[in-house]
């Protein structure tokens, strides 16, 4: 038998495993067809590839014993027959195929043995199945080897590990010298008894491989974790298991009966890739107690339950996450103040994403009160989303958490559920940039923007120093850095707010619904326009803080509504002040020709109103000039601002019916009560009949500006003023002109965001009017926050032109007694769109919910209310059936329903 089995050996190394297309290729063009297709009626399947049987091969024929012959089939050279015996490590190949489970009731030895992918071997208690070492694999298991008794490695085997062996209790598992074990991709060796080798140089885990101990306490063997690789401990109740201080790529915590406290003493330091904590049971584990501490996670750390706390004692204790942290369930806690009242001060350095969905993110546990002691601290890199879960400071003593965002460049701080409560301060580090869109960032701690940091501000409030709106609400301290930058980019009409600092560094304007200055503010460095206008009614918008520090204009689109200052310096310069009204864009451009001798400011205002005529008529440049525009620009020089000579450049867009824009010339006055007059020299204007630009060069000195024509370029009628009043929940009209000319009639528009108008009133003109005039009438239905309304006059030639624009606030809140009441679900019926409009009387917390006819819930979401008008959209309804759905609001015990229908 011993030479039968060497000559199988020597024929097993040179069998070739056949490609099918191979095959068909020499089918194709060998000349000996016959043969070749005898061989292939030979074949047998092992895995997936195709191998050639040869004389002594085994394989199982049915479940079975081992030591049972009808469990087996034998291949005699040219066919498989039934065996008249049964496989060891004297024969060839052994096989147990797929549907297959044989049973080892007595001791043997074997190698070259595989267990196919569906195939099964079981070693019973006290027998022991020892593998040899042969040629190639000794035992490659594709399927599942259980393993009751022993299984024997003898010196220099290898088993190849891709399916699953289950390591029972009671059974052992043991490796000679040199003999290994590959658990390849797919594979998972289950530890559930001690009794096996875990010396290093036996174990090799590669890519996709699981090593899983599944015992309480024992020692995880020393392994070659390749990338890839998982180390699972799910096995622990009371004890911990040794070893835990190796280079592990993969890990995992996940012990459901666990009921002790264990602390791992600092020995768990690298997991190269992921960390998984899924299950403590009813106990936890500390990471660290009385030793310095540092792990470096490579990967995400995946918290997906159990109590797991970082440290307790004021030892350090660092943690490092080069992924990202995503928290599905379970308690993180920073310190555990059951363990020396939780004194530790962990650090924790995020360098990916801080995602928590459910579950509980406790900073820390500390029960005592010393300053300096109980201190979390999360250092992210990245950006942060909460859609649920808590986040909190369990004491109410000393402790605290500190987060700081310290990206280099924008991350975003998404909030849209869960809970942020007690002492945590937020601190945004230099060269970071806070996204916050509508999120609100709370606790009882402290939020500070340091020096170079910045914020995107997307609630309709801004931010403030310590009311309960805006962005920013936690109850502590709010520091809002001078040398920060903002950025305001609401989708709805936003208000800086009072946080914003009289001096920032750098301020940026995008938001196409308008921004209300709130105080007024410098910008140090740029002050960029990128969409919208800012408010500034009652306030100044500053660019630069004195000559020295005079900051940058960068402009897309949008200007201020109200006061804007420059600095200007000694030097020969060219800047653009961007002002107008809310509709509309009324730049002016100085180019200093020559020098001011002294530097200072220039502070310019907008105004739609009637200039008036005093000093008419004017001759310029062969112009009779003998109308004016509706339009005034009032220029003033200030901080000792003193000489140098100026061109002037206007771009007025509120004259609509201008006929030709070369006729339009640009007036100077010293103020209201002067004389319109002709200082400098006049300059053709540019641009178009739509968009004229009015040019003037050679002033001297600042003032008031107008535009003015001919009569064969007329500016349409003299308004006196045009005002928009809310009274008792309706919005008074009234308007005056000092004369008409060739006057059809007026038209009342109303926009929501001072960009889309629609019209509301209508009422003839006077055709022709000499006489002061008086309009008026009412806007029954205004609409609820923010509006903004403008006169728009027509003439009987078509030409028309619009007055100042109004704004109008309008506080609707519900009926009496409501604390929410919906207006309207819209469209209904609806079919890919749907949209919820309901007033609150108070920002609360409610819950909107989509149910069908059966009472089965489609949809549910919790939103934060602003006070008054609020709207909802509803998304992926595009795959709703046609039928009937009900939209519920609720708040406390109060249900509102809708039923609405889809088609």
């Amino acid at each position: 038998m011993n030479l039968l089995k060497e000559e199988v050996k020597i024929r097993m190394q040179s069998r070739t495993k056949f490609n099918m297309r191979g095959i068909y290729f020499v089918l194709a063009t060998s000349s000996i067809f016959v043969t070749l297709y005898l061989m292939i009626l030979s074949i047998s399947f092992n895995g997936n590839a195709l191998f050639a049987a040869a004389n002594g091969d085994y394989r199982s024929k049915a479940t079975g014993n081992w030591s049972s012959t009808s469990t087996w089939e034998f291949y005699n050279g040219t066919t498989w027959v039934a065996a008249t015996g049964t496989p060891t490590s004297a024969d060839g190949i052994i096989t147990i195929q797929s549907g297959h489970t044989v049973t080892v009731t007595v001791s043997i030895t074997v190698d070259q043995f595989t267990v196919d992918p569906g195939g099964a071997l079981t070693v019973f208690s006290g027998k022991n199945l020892t593998i040899a070492n042969g040629t190639g694999d000794d035992l490659t298991v594709n399927g599942t080897v259980t393993i009751n008794g022993t299984l024997t490695n003898q010196a220099s085997s290898n088993m190849e590990l891709s399916g699953l062996s289950i390591l029972k209790n009671g059974g052992a598992n043991t490796f000679a010298s040199s003999a290994t074990i590959n658990i390849n991709s797919g594979g998972r060796y289950r530890a559930e008894d001690a009794s096996m080798t875990v010396s290093s140089g036996h174990w090799i885990v590669k890519s996709g491989g699981v090593y899983q101990h599944n015992l309480d306490a024992a020692a995880l063997p020393v392994a070659t974790w390749n990338s890839g690789s998982l180390c699972e401990v799910t096995g622990v109740v009371s004890t911990l298991p040794s070893g835990l201080n190796q280079i592990f790529k993969n890990f995992t915590w996940n012990c459901p009966s666990q009921t002790s406290i264990e602390n791992l003493q600092g020995k768990l330091i690298d997991v190269n890739e992921n960390f998984t904590f899924a299950s403590t049971g009813t106990g936890s584990v500390r990471l660290s107690q009385s030793e310095n501490y540092t792990m470096t996670i490579g990967g995400n750390f995946y918290y997906q339950g159990g109590d797991l706390f970082a440290t307790t004692k004021s030892n350090s204790c660092l943690i490092n996450i080069a992924g990202d942290y995503i928290q599905t369930g379970g308690t993180f806690a920073g310190t555990d103040g059951a363990k020396d009242q939780g004194q530790g001060s962990p650090t924790i350095n995020l360098t990916g994403n801080f995602d928590i969905s459910a579950g509980t993110f406790d900073f820390n546990q500390y029960t005592a009160n010393g300053s300096g002691k109980g201190v979390t601290t999360l250092n992210l890199f990245s950006d942060f989303t909460q859609t649920g879960g808590t986040i909190n400071v369990t004491t109410s003593n000393g402790g605290i958490g500190d987060v700081y965002f310290s990206k280099t460049g924008t991350q975003i701080f998404s909030k849209t559920s869960g809970t942020i409560s007690n002492k945590i301060h937020f601190t945004v580090n230099s060269s970071s940039i806070l996204d916050l869109n509508t999120s609100i960032i709370t606790s009882t701690g402290d939020f500070t923007l340091l020096a170079n940091g910045g914020l995107i501000i997307g609630s309709s409030n801004g931010i403030t120093q310590s009311s309960a709106s805006g962005n920013i609400q936690v109850t502590g301290s709010r520091t809002y850095s001078t040398m920060g930058s903002y950025t305001y980019n609401g989708s709805v009409a936003q208000a800086t707010g009072d946080g914003l600092p009289s001096i920032v560094k750098n301020l940026t304007i995008n938001n196409s619904s308008n921004i209300t200055l709130t105080n007024t503010s410098s910008m140090s460095s740029t002050l960029t326009f990128s969409a919208g206008v800012v408010l500034a009614t009652n306030d100044t918008l500053i660019l630069g803080t004195s000559t020295s520090i005079l900051g940058t204009l960068a402009r897309t689109s949008g200007h201020v509504v109200g006061n804007f200052k420059r600095w200007v310096g000694t030097s020969t310069f060219n800047i653009l002040i961007p002002v107008g009204a809310v509709g509309y864009y009324e730049g002016i451009n100085y180019n200093y020709t020559t020098a001011p001798s002294v530097g200072g400011s220039i502070t310019v205002l907008y105004t739609a109103t009637d200039p008036g005529k005093n000093g008419f008529n004017l001759y310029d440049a062969s112009d009779t000039i003998n109308t004016i525009g509706y339009s005034l620009w009032t220029s003033t020089s200030g901080n000792g601002l003193t000489g140098g000579i100026f061109d002037v450049d206007i771009t007025a867009t509120a004259l609509p019916g201008v006929l030709d824009y070369t006729k339009l010339h640009l007036l100077r006055r010293v103020n209201s009560g002067s004389v319109w007059t002709l200082f400098g020299t006049h300059a053709a204007g540019t641009g178009s009949n739509s968009i004229p630009i009015v040019h003037r060069t050679g002033l001297t000195v600042h003032g008031q500006y107008g535009i003015g024509s001919n009569t064969s370029n007329p500016l349409p009628i003299e308004l006196i003023y045009f005002n928009a009043k809310l009274n008792n929940e309706i919005v008074k009209l009234s308007w005056s002109t000092a004369s008409e000319l060739n006057n059809d009639y007026f038209i009342a528009e109303r926009s929501s965001d001072g960009n889309n108008f629609e019209e509301v009133i209508r009422q003839n003109g006077a055709g022709n009017s000499t006489r002061t005039l008086y309009y008026s009438d009412e806007d029954l239905h205004p609409l609820t926050g923010y509006s903004y309304y403008r006169l728009k006059q027509i003439d009987f030639d078509g030409h028309f032109s619009y007055s100042k624009i109004e704004t109008v606030y309008f506080n609707l809140k519900p009926s009496d007694g409501d604390e929410l009441q919906i207006l309207s679900v819209a469209p209904n019926p609806f079919t890919d769109n749907l949209n919820l409009n309901f007033l609150a009387k108070n920002v609360v917390t409610a819950e909107i919910m989509l149910v069908n006819s059966s009472g089965q819930t489609i949809f549910k979401d919790k939103i934060q209310t602003n006070e008054g008008l609020n709207s909802y959209q509803f998304s992926s309804i595009k795959v709703l059936g046609k039928g009937i759905y009900f939209v519920y609001l609720i708040f406390n015990d109060k249900k509102i329903i809708q039923k609405i229908i889809n088609e």
